[in-house]
């Protein structure tokens, strides 16, 4: 074989005239009793041919001599303290060398080319130094300690049909610029890395494997190069692939000139305890390679790491399928990224990447996520099925889209947050949750782009953002159509909204956007909504067919309308007293009832409509697309800080919402996630705010994506246990899966458990709900809730509940201060007032209370509340209310307070 340009062969030929083999056979009297003796009485080129048996010798061969078995591999042992040395053009056939001590090679090759075949070598290394080389076919190294083979400085060698196996360190370590050449060789077992290569090594592998490796599966250093064809690294136990850093390539075997860094062509890396592929420095390529079912990422590109992947397949990883970070520079073209365990992609740093033609499969997460200063182009690509965003950009990242396809992302199909910026171009968005959800601060471009089917608006502006729409096409959205939330600013630019389930355009409070020659039609509401305080220029439209009037505009609305044309609809316009439209030259065809002012036509026919469906004047003027835009994470965190009371629980909480913020961050950047369990235990008396907080508490995971929905289920034991057996499984399982998604608060679970009764039904609802807890635990928050004493013997009742809740949240009793609090809380709330000496005879009244077990706590401020304004207008009942001032109809006076019997 020919390495680096040069055939690899020993030159061992008898010199002409001499005997062609020199026997070597203890005890046979025409042979030679040793090895060593028959080295020393062989000439050039000779073959020692050795009788099975046992040698104990330390051999140094120092001339071009052939060592072979006599009769056939396995038969002739070479026990060797010292280990055996060859410095010169040497070949070896059928020996077992052992007996290597004191941390000596069992194979020391220091000069000259050498040939092994069908040889082992057991308990010691094979050295190979200075420009020495080797040849081994068929040969087996094995428990061999720190390493099996080590080349050292311009060595080279070749191993095909080898085997490196159990080495009690790294299997092949390539040091300074040797070379090697692997064809058809198992490297398994060994502790540490199975292939290392380092300094200036090269090497080149086809049809070889890197096999349950106690680290790594091959690891690459400083500036060494890699050529990798048809390879398999499988069970590696940490990186399947790691490369710290690389160099050019092109000296190595058959590489192009042109190449550099690490090359892996038709490979398979798969069931790696860590990444798959970790790549921090160089550049490296791989093609036509498949990555599969790792433990942690399937490849992080990271540093200033250079990675080209071509035609590759990542499926079925444990974490994010590819992450690209720090200053890293990512080129991904036709391929696919299947079932990855959180994102597909997930992009920080100022990292750079590049996607072409490239499929996202059934994401956790979502299926691209750039943060950060991350900078993303992405031409042809495919998402199918996400329950999160298509592409997520977020922070600083920018994002360059042209063409693709994204279907059924449960969330958004693209979502922008933050700084984020946005150019998208030639997108098909078909049934996601939110076609094009656009909240950073930055403008953002979306033209020529298609969205289908939307479950919620098709494209929406979140609060204060900016966007250019243009050339947008909108089929049946399941509310809006385009929808600019409040303050927004936006360019709409030659749209077609078709089908929308609610309005066509939506323009809440403080949006101003410019909007020209925008088509709706075939609305179930407005054509198009502007809301009270909107504003907005809106030119050379057309509205047809809309449920509700064609126009709507609110209070306080100033928007100018100008050259439109309304047609085929029962009315086209609704405003309410103090809108303050502007119009002019509005067409209006087919018509039933026209409200637009006679001078802003330019032409009317007011015909009867055929369509059936509420007239105009049922169509009010409050008609919208969609709901209040949801309560934000920060929104949500402010309700539960205003709770009255409850500190502990609410620093609680708040510890756990930053833990799953934590755990989010870390999945999506590919590192392993913490310890954790959702589920909770909520103790104490009734009233403590229980079910409050675990509503705010599903909501809070719902925003930072942990849940699907948040939304609360309530549930107690007449909803889970059934009055016969076989009714409580199915009863149990059915409000599990209302839950599916949110919070399921199991109040007064411990009557699940009665004492003394093993055999009541309440233990089927149990066993059945903790095996529902373990098949969706991604997917639910159980939280069960009761007395504090009750609680600690619900959770002792089966070995497998302390477990599944592990974590319990104190409701202690509002102390009379407290519950004073939550009273003013509910005046001020029914606009009544609290005086001075209320609220302190408030206090005195909560403290002569008995806390007994099951003291009601904020029901009972609620209770006594209801009870004081019916005193207070008892004693007003004959007060001359028609002289009355506003001041005495909310005062709530201290004679109002009643005595102690509730």
């Amino acid at each position: 074989m020919k390495f680096g340009g040069r055939e690899l062969r020993p030159n061992v030929r008898p010199a002409p005239g001499a005997s062609s083999v020199v026997r070597v056979g203890p005890g046979d009297r025409r042979a030679i009793g040793t090895i060593t003796e028959a080295l020393a009485a062989a000439q050039d080129g000779q073959t020692v041919a050795v009788a099975p048996g046992v040698y104990p010798e330390n051999l140094v061969v120092s001339r071009p001599v052939a060592i072979v078995a006599e009769q056939g591999p396995g038969t002739v042992r070479v026990v060797s303290p010292a280990g055996v040395t060859l410095a010169a053009p040497v070949r070896i056939h059928g020996l077992v060398l052992t007996g290597a001590t004191d941390g000596n090679p069992q194979l020391r090759v220091i000069g000259g080319v050498a040939e092994l075949s069908e040889c082992d070598v057991i308990a010691g290394r094979v050295d190979l130094e200075n420009e020495a080389a080797i040849r081994m076919r068929t040969c087996r190294i094995s428990s061999a300690p720190l390493v099996g083979l080590h080349l050292t400085a311009s060595s080279q060698a070749v191993m095909n049909t080898c085997v490196i196996t159990a080495v009690d360190g790294t299997g092949v370590v390539v040091s300074d610029s040797a070379r090697l050449t692997l064809q058809d060789t198992q490297i398994r077992s060994p502790r540490g890395s199975g292939l290392r290569v380092r300094g200036q090594g090269r090497v080149q592998a086809e049809g070889s494997e890197f096999s349950r490796t106690g680290r790594s599966g091959v690891l690459i250093e400083d500036d060494a190069s890699v050529i990798l064809r048809g390879c398999r690294i499988e069970r590696a136990g940490t990186e399947g692939l790691r490369i710290l850093g690389s160099g050019p390539a092109s000296g190595v075997g058959t590489a192009p000139a042109d190449t550099s860094g690490v090359l892996l062509s038709d490979c398979v890396i798969e069931k790696s305890v860590g990444d798959g592929v970790l790549v921090s420095a160089g550049q490296t390529r791989l093609s036509d390679c498949r990555i599969a079912g790792t433990g942690r990422s399937g490849l992080v590109a990271a540093g200033t790491s250079v990675l080209t992947l071509e035609n590759c397949v990542l499926e079925k990883v444990t974490g994010t399928g590819v992450v690209s970070r720090d200053q890293a520079q990512l080129s991904f073209s036709d391929g696919s990224v299947r079932r990855s365990g959180a994102n597909g992609f997930y992009l920080s740093g100022s990292s750079g990447t590049r996607l072409n033609d490239v499929r996202i499969e059934e994401a956790t997460f979502s299926a691209v996520c750039a943060g950060d200063s991350a900078q993303i182009e992405v031409t042809g690509l495919v998402v199918a099925g996400t329950p999160e965003h298509g592409l997520h950009i977020k922070g600083r990242a920018s994002a360059r889209v042209r063409g693709g396809f994204v279907r059924t992302a449960g969330l958004s199909g693209v979502q922008t947050e933050g700084d984020a910026e946005l150019d998208l171009s030639g997108l098909d968005l078909e049934r996601c949750g939110v076609g094009v959800s656009l909240t950073s601060r930055e403008r953002a471009t979306v033209a020529k782009t298609v969205v289908s089917e939307s479950e919620r608006s098709a494209v929406q502006i979140g609060p204060g953002a900016g966007a250019t729409i243009r050339e947008v096409r909108v089929r049946r959205a399941g509310t809006a159509g385009i929808v600019l939330e409040k303050d927004a600013r936006g360019t709409i630019e030659e749209c077609h909204i078709e089908g929308a389930g609610g309005s066509g355009l939506v323009v809440w409070t403080g949006a101003s956007p410019t909007v020209t020659r925008l088509t709706v039609r075939d609305t179930t509401k407005n054509g198009v909504f502007v809301g009270d305080g909107a504003s907005g220029t809106y030119e050379d439209c057309d509205v047809s067919a809309s449920g509700f009037p064609a126009l709507h505009v609110g209070k306080k609305a100033t928007p100018t309308v100008t050259g439109w044309r309304i047609h085929d609809t029962e009315a086209d316009l609704s405003q309410d007293e103090d809108a303050q439209p502007d119009f002019a030259k509005i067409t209006i065809a087919n018509v039933r009832t026209s409200t637009v002012p006679a001078a802003a036509r330019t032409g009317a026919r007011l015909e009867k409509v055929t369509a059936n469906g509420p007239s105009g004047a049922d169509r009010g003027a409050g008609a919208a697309a969609t709901a209040e835009p949801e309560e934000s994470l920060d929104e949500l965190r402010g309700q539960l800080s205003g709770l009255v009371g409850l500190e502990l629980v609410k620093n609680d909480v708040n510890a756990l919402v930053k833990l799953m913020q934590m755990v989010r961050r870390r999945q999506e950047a590919g590192l392993a996630a913490p310890p954790l369990n959702r589920h909770l235990v909520f103790a104490g008396n009734p009233g403590t705010g229980k079910t409050t907080v675990a509503r705010l508490y599903g909501g809070l995971l719902a925003r930072l994506g942990v849940l699907e929905k948040g939304h609360l289920v309530e549930a107690d034991r007449g909803a889970l246990v059934g009055s016969y057996v076989g009714h409580t499984a199915p009863k149990t399982e059915a409000v599990f899966r209302k839950a599916l998604g949110g919070v399921l608060f199991l109040d007064e679970a411990y009557s699940l458990s009665p004492p003394g009764q093993p055999n009541d039904f309440g233990q089927e609802a149990i066993v059945t709900l903790m095996k529902l807890m373990e098949d969706y635990r991604d997917e639910i928050v159980v939280i069960v809730a009761g007395y504090s004493g009750e609680m600690h013997h619900f959770l002792s009742s089966n070995p497998g509940l302390k477990s599944r809740f592990s974590r319990t949240l104190e409701f202690v009793d509002y102390t009379s201060e407290e519950l004073t609090r939550i009273v003013e809380m509910q005046a001020a709330h029914h606009e009544y007032v609290i005086t001075a000496s209320t609220r302190t005879a408030l206090v005195e009244y909560f403290d002569a209370i008995g806390r007994t077990a099951g003291f009601g706590n904020g029901r009972v401020s609620r209770q006594l509340f209801q009870s004081m304004t019916e005193r207070q207008a008892s004693r007003l009942a004959d007060t001359d209310l028609s002289e009355s001032s506003n001041e005495l109809l909310q005062r709530i006076d201290p004679a109002d307070i009643p005595p102690h019997s509730i």
